[in-house]
């Protein structure tokens, strides 16, 4: 049933630690029921097992790497906590990160033990169906296309092979029809997992929903509690993961390549990265003029347009725009323009439209933007640097050492990403966490990553400088079709905006794309030198070199010391192939058990008949009594006779003559060995055990062959089992 999340989770690292935990929670099941322990003391032990996997597969800070202990529950709280985080506002299909698998090895891990007590414990394998209908209900409800045609086949087919696996038998056992065993007891647990569906139901109803912006209505995309329900950076991480792409926008009408702005992230917190700030009620969006942006007193130069935008296959509260947006009509009513945020967005939930924005693409040279000055009329928030780490702080500082304007600040710190000496690359996946500050990380060990950590990266430096950056999420130019541009999921990108006094916000692109999805301004390409000063009086003037912190030569604090991380498939997920490697073998050799020991005692038992002498007839008739429950057969009843249970054998197994002799040949040297005085010596008329059980078992073997079950789970070792009549072999 688990198959169903590959519906909404973009990759598939989440299935070995989510397999582990439903083999542990069935290993440790069946290791509990073959020793017979109390039924509590199983689901105890099965609850402890899990807790010692996940603290192994996912915490630093286990006891002896693998016991769970305080240290290791608040980490795992603390990933829980991200992982509901990402389940409330991620847009599916998202990524297997570790709080994700940890989220998902607890819920299948439950909802296998909770199969576990019903079918097996309770013996009503009909009613765990209710439990494993949530199990597909949940991805189901999230996922934004159908669900693989062959979750289902899979899902099926495993609740079918549990229900002929833990049923059959029973009903042949007992003699009745499968309502007579539906008793007390199975109605309790029927509404008991009536009652836990209908609660997922009301639980996961909020899961994955789309987003919800401050102060909305409850019918619209408000939500009460002033937050906002969209992630922007999960879900632009799931667009682009997806396989296929998926067309967004088809535009026409833009004179050159620019950036398509959704929202734009104000406020950076050292735990939670950037998120969206605080949206004033804004303008209405159909206003024509719009305001400008806060705090720019004039459009630089550039290129104005009418761009008609047709989202064909776009839904969000977020209407992207391009540049400067002058006016914007055609998607409806209330619809507002914040000019503080340079975002259009609505409360109310209404369909897509096409609409036309009027659009001023500004380009300000180099000199214009080195030249501004004064302080800049923006909100104080886009400056906040509080919580920045000072290593992070000395790092923007080296590398801005030499540029005397807040413009060339902005170039020196987008060369460190782009410039390939320094090591930096593209690449969906991340290297691992090591310090637990995940911006630290990146810049001074990973180097690795999407535009989330180039954007993120580059907006803390350049307010660690004193410059006001912003952080905005939306996509690239697309590609070129016809007269049209289209843009798709790939297309889904962040970038940096830093202010200028008079200019306003100004776009910058950390991320190194070799893709040439990138829409460089012409202020940054080609690279504009930054002015040399004048030579002082007296002295010569001498050819510019290059400057001594130009990015490529910048160093990076912390590099001597500190080895690069691993590449991806070398230490990345390390832990968790340990984990496989210690706990798969584990697993493997419970599974293993109940064979081993039937095998064990099959031997030791064997070695006594053969030896001979007293005790060898008990030895015997216990490895057929063995071999008869192996196959299906009862238990003998213990006020019942050595007679009557040779009876029962020959009759239910229509042994063949030679077969029953040999029985009957066991029965006396029991009766011997068992009632006989001590030194009685043994008739002459009776077989010797070591002759006669071959014979009996042959005859067994020959009338019931044992299905493949049975021999790796053999019913004998199976107290509750061996009560329990013939199966149907």
């Amino acid at each position: 049933m688990s198959t169903s999340f590959t519906g909404i989770v973009s990759d598939a690292r989440w299935v070995p630690p989510v397999a582990l935990a439903v083999f542990v929670v069935a290993g440790v099941g069946l290791l509990g029921r073959t020793l017979r322990w109390w039924p509590p003391l199983v689901v105890l032990a099965q609850l402890c097992a899990s807790a010692v996997l996940l603290s192994t597969l996912f915490t630093g800070q286990a006891v002896l790497g693998f016991l769970p202990g305080p240290a290791a529950f608040g980490e795992l709280s603390g990933l829980l906590g991200q992982a509901m985080q990402v389940a409330r506002e991620g847009v599916p299909p998202v990524p297997a990160e570790p709080p994700l698998q940890v989220l998902l090895c607890l819920g299948i891990g439950v909802v296998a033990l909770l199969v576990d007590v019903i079918a097996v414990a309770a013996a009503v394998p009909a009613v765990a169906g209710l439990v494993l209908l949530c199990v597909v209900a949940i991805p189901a409800s999230l996922a934004p296309n159908m669900l693989p045609w062959w979750t289902f086949a899979a899902g099926a087919a495993g609740f079918a092979l549990l229900l002929a696996c833990s049923g059959r038998h029973r009903q042949a056992a007992s003699g009745s029809s499968p309502l007579a065993r539906f008793d007390h007891r199975g109605v309790a647990l029927v509404a008991a997992a009536g009652v836990l569906a209908v609660l997922s139901g009301v639980v996961f109803t909020g899961v994955g929903t789309e987003g919800r912006l401050p102060g909305g209505a409850s019918t619209g995309y408000g939500s009460a509690n002033g937050g906002i329900g969209l992630r922007p950076f999960t879900s632009l991480r799931g667009q682009l993961d997806r396989d296929d792409p998926v067309d967004l926008f088809r535009v026409s009408g833009l004179p050159q390549r620019a950036y398509l702005r959704a929202m734009t992230l104000q406020h950076f917190d050292p735990g939670r990265g950037w998120e969206l700030g605080k949206l004033t009620s804004g303008v209405d969006a159909r206003q024509h003029p719009l305001p400008l942006p806060n705090g720019t007193e004039e459009l630089a130069p550039g290129p104005t347009a009418t761009v008609r935008i047709d989202p064909v296959g776009y839904r969000d509260p977020w209407l992207p725009v391009f540049g400067v947006p002058r006016g914007v009509t055609g998607m409806g009513e209330q619809w507002n323009y914040d000019p503080t945020s340079g975002v259009v967005f609505t409360q109310v939930r209404q369909e897509s439209r096409p609409y036309v924005e009027d659009v001023a693409l500004p380009s300000p040279t180099p000199q214009q933007l080195r030249a501004t000055s004064g302080p800049a009329e923006v909100d104080p928030a886009y400056t906040d640097a509080s919580g920045v780490s000072p290593r992070i702080a000395d790092l923007a500082r080296q590398i801005t050492a030499d540029a005397p304007t807040d413009f060339d600040k902005a170039v020196a710190l987008q060369r460190f990403f782009t410039d390939r000496s320094n090591g930096f690359r593209y690449d969906l996946t991340t290297a691992p966490s090591t310090s637990g500050n995940a911006l630290e990380d990146f810049l001074f060990r990973g180097k690795r990553g999407f535009c989330e950590q180039y954007a993120s990266s580059m907006g803390v430096l350049l307010r660690s400088v004193g410059v006001p950056a912003r952080v905005a999420v939306g996509f690239t130019p697309g590609e070129q079709d016809g007269d049209e541009r289209v843009i798709t999921t790939n297309d889904a990108h962040a970038w940096v905006e830093a202010f200028f006094p008079r200019y306003g916000w100004v776009t910058f692109d950390p991320t190194p794309l070799a893709d040439g999805r990138t829409s460089l301004p012409d202020y940054l390409s080609p690279p504009a030198p930054a002015p040399t000063p004048a030579p002082a009086p007296g002295q010569s003037q001498q050819p510019s070199p290059e400057p001594s912190t130009t990015p490529s030569q910048t160093p990076v604090p912390g590099d001597a010391e500190q080895p690069q991380a691993p590449e991806a498939g070398q230490s990345s997920g390390s832990g968790a192939w340990l984990a496989v490697g210690l706990v798969l073998p584990a697993a493997l050799a419970l599974g293993a058990a109940p064979l081993a020991l039937r095998e064990f005692r099959r031997r030791r038992r064997l070695a006594v008949v053969r030896a001979g002498g007293r005790g060898a007839a008990s030895a015997a008739w216990q490895e057929l009594l063995d071999e008869h429950t192996d196959r299906g057969g009862h238990r003998p009843d213990a006020a019942g006779t050595v007679r009557t249970t040779a009876t029962t054998i020959v009759e239910s197994a229509e042994l063949p003559e030679d077969a029953v002799r040999s029985v009957h040949d066991l029965v006396a040297a029991v009766e011997h060995d068992w009632y006989a005085p001590s030194g009685h010596p043994v008739s002459t008329e009776i077989t010797a055990p070591a002759e006669a059980l071959p014979r009996a078992l042959a005859g067994l073997r020959a009338g019931a062959p044992l299905p493949w079950r049975h021999r790796l789970f053999p019913r004998s070792v199976f107290p509750a089992a061996a009560r329990h009549g013939r199966s149907e072999s």
